[in-house]
């Protein structure tokens, strides 16, 4: 058997078991089942070349043809698929290459082409695809139209170019018996490397970075040499017995399948002897990352320390933090997936080229469904990479944080491998520590600040009440000849006492020890007490979304206090219907008051301000100090003309059904 015929066997073998593994791993994607009936044919043609050329039979031979010109239509289909998004001259080629197809195939199965045109035009059919992969490559590089498959990287679209290229050229040697069988022999096991390399690409392995790609080629390098030689020493068998060439076959068969993987991970393991000692760009970045962390105080700090990190090991990323209340935890498909996966072996990392090659692999319509809607929130959200921040609190599942990556370029430009993508993930749950550092940092420095405004509080009160006792004071002398003017002196002595009852109110630290507190039940019981005040033109009501106990941190008394300022503001804002209702996380106030414009909203909570004719603006901000105190969150949402929502959330030590 000579050279040619041996690397075509080979090159037959290898295309086979290329396509049975591509369309294993990805039977649903349309680009793999191009690629695997691609693989099949080549298989086809390379098995019929060896058989004509050893037995002479007319029926090989033919069935050679057949597929040489049926690989045309397949390959061009695949290249527009791949690359571009055309509708013009790629699909004109690809009608062309498809009826010549069906009109060559049919002349040769009928043996109706006998003329040295006509095999002249069978021989060279092939140059259909060299044509639609120039109109791709200056369509590509030189014109810049986009690529339709994402995850096709310019590292990758460079290497697949070259290596079509390599592979066209040196197998369409064989037409020309001038140059000899070297040359085509050689295009043969190029073309199998060539094809190892594209199911790689195609199929939706996107975790394989150029390093892994070069130990695959290196691999099939060797294992290329590994066959031929067993070729080499089967030669005379083969040539003696047509049976034995069928038992040689299924003996090469298995040398492929039996040496691959030890052959692939062998040669990683002298990659990594070699490259010992010499981290990589994403490596020194992780330690600083991890070296800096304990350094941060404020949430710029930490941002702009993440930003850097990641644009380090995503060239050309934008970073953003993303805070999550107890509340936006649970609503979407996101927070879902990371609570389904945070128990569970796999990363919970969302990619979207990731999930994209989920989502063409599932099975079930729910399973689908909820990938779409995930790769629809990243779209809503313009981020292509999230890497979730759990709490250090085993009760708490959900994350406390989120780190959003725009990211431009492909999982596989990374500077780093699936290894530096697990190292990242699990560095940056030593940022749920830094938040925490920084929740105290900024707990202290809120502290210190009320113990002076409070300081300051004391002396200014006792400065104001001497002169408001004195005026007071003179009122009640002058009760002998009364008139207007002394009730009105009364009343505003008695508004300027209040104001400086809740300005005191304000500016000292609560005192109280916070407690287990039954949220439902003392809210309930508020609000009774709190209805004879109110009259009875405003109409409160009172409900649990959240069936069972829901026990919280906090204290009695500022609760009631809480629950009234919001109530009162409510009916300020002229409601007539005032909803409080208890859910796992805390209790919104609701009302279908006026409402707040947007620059209103955006100050509720300062001191002094209010949007009232009457009051003292301090209302909000008492509550939201008495919230932070219990180590809550207050936060508000109003439409103009529609109403106003004002949602409280605290420390829930437990919520039973």
């Amino acid at each position: 058997m000579n050279l040619l015929k041996q690397t075509s066997l080979i090159l037959g073998l290898a295309s086979l078991m290329i396509g049975v593994w591509t369309i294993y791993r990805n039977w649903k994607q349309k680009l793999a089942i191009w690629y695997t009936v691609l693989c099949f044919f080549i298989s086809l043609w390379a098995l019929s070349f060896v058989s004509h050329a050893t037995l002479q039979g007319r029926l090989s031979k033919d069935i050679h043809w057949f597929f040489h010109v049926w690989i045309v239509p397949v390959g061009v289909t695949i290249l527009s698929k791949v690359l571009h998004n055309e509708y013009g001259f790629s699909r004109l080629l690809r009608f062309i290459s498809f009826v010549g197809a069906s009109v060559l195939s049919t002349m040769i199965a009928f043996s109706l082409g006998n003329g040295e045109l006509f095999w002249n035009l069978v021989s060279f059919w092939p140059f259909l695809v060299v044509i639609e992969f120039l109109y791709v490559v200056a369509k590509d590089q030189f014109i810049g139209v986009p690529v339709s498959v994402d995850f096709f990287s310019p590292t990758k679209r460079l290497g697949f170019y070259f290596g079509l290229a390599v592979s066209l050229i040196t197998c369409s040697f064989d037409h020309l018996p001038e140059i000899g069988y070297t040359i085509p022999a050689i295009g043969n096991l190029l073309l199998t490397v060539f094809l190892i390399f594209a199911s790689q690409v195609i199929s939706p392995q996107r975790l394989l970075n150029a390093q892994a790609l070069v130990t695959r080629f290196f691999a099939t390098v060797i294992l290329s040499l590994v066959i031929t030689g067993f070729f080499a020493l089967l030669y005379q068998f083969m040539s003696e017995s047509f049976s034995l060439f069928f038992l040689n076959s299924f003996l090469v068969t298995f040398a492929v399948l039996t040496l691959w993987n030890p052959l692939i991970s062998f040669i990683r393991f002298i990659g990594k002897r070699f490259s010992t000692g010499l981290p990589s760009q994403g490596e020194l970045q992780l330690t600083r990352l991890q070296h800096l962390l304990p350094s941060v105080t404020t949430l710029l700090e930490l941002e702009e320390l993440l930003v850097q990190s990641f644009q380090v090991w995503i060239p050309g990323s934008k970073t953003k933090l993303l805070l999550l209340d107890r509340e936006s935890r649970k609503q979407s498909e996101i927070q879902a997936f990371f609570r389904k996966t945070s128990n569970s072996q796999l990363l919970p990392v969302i990619h979207r080229e990731l999930i994209q090659m989920e989502k063409d692999q599932v099975v079930t319509h729910d399973l689908g469904k909820k990938l779409n809607a995930i790769l629809h929130e990243l779209d809503l959200m313009s981020v292509d990479v999230i890497f979730p921040i759990y709490s250090s609190d085993p009760l708490i599942v959900d994350p406390v944080m989120m780190v959003m990556i725009d990211a431009p370029v492909s999982i596989d430009d990374w500077h780093g491998d699936f290894s530096l993508f697990s190292s990242i993930f699990r560095s940056l749950q030593e940022v749920e520590k830094t938040l925490v550092k920084i929740g105290q940092i900024d707990h202290a420095r809120e502290r210190d600040r009320l113990i002076l405004l409070g300081e300051m509080a004391a002396g200014l009160a006792h400065e104001v009440r001497n002169p408001l006792g004195a005026i007071q004071g003179a009122a009640d002398l002058l009760e002998s000849d009364p008139g207007p003017w002394v009730s009105v002196i009364r009343d505003e002595v008695q508004r300027l006492n209040r104001l400086v009852n809740q300005f005191l109110d304000f500016a000292h630290s609560p005192s109280d020890h916070v407690e287990h507190v039954n949220l439902g039940e003392i809210l309930q019981r508020s609000i009774e007490n709190l209805k004879p005040f109110y009259g009875k033109q405003t109409q409160i009501g009172f409900h649990k979304k959240f069936q069972g106990q829901v026990m919280v941190m906090g204290v009695p008394d500022h609760l009631q206090q809480i629950l009234m300022n919001l109530i009162q503001n409510s009916i300020k804002a002229q409601s007539q219907n005032i909803e409080v209702e208890v859910y796992d996380y805390g209790f919104i106030v609701s009302d279908d008051g006026v409402g707040m414009p947007e620059n209103v909203k955006e100050k509720v909570f300062q001191p002094f301000f209010t949007s009232f004719k009457t009051g003292t603006g301090l209302g909000l901000s008492i509550c939201e100090r008495l919230v932070k105190f219990c180590e809550g969150r207050i936060s508000l949402e109003s439409t103009e003309g529609v109403g106003t929502k004002v949602k409280v959330e605290l420390c829930v030590i437990k919520s039973s059904s």
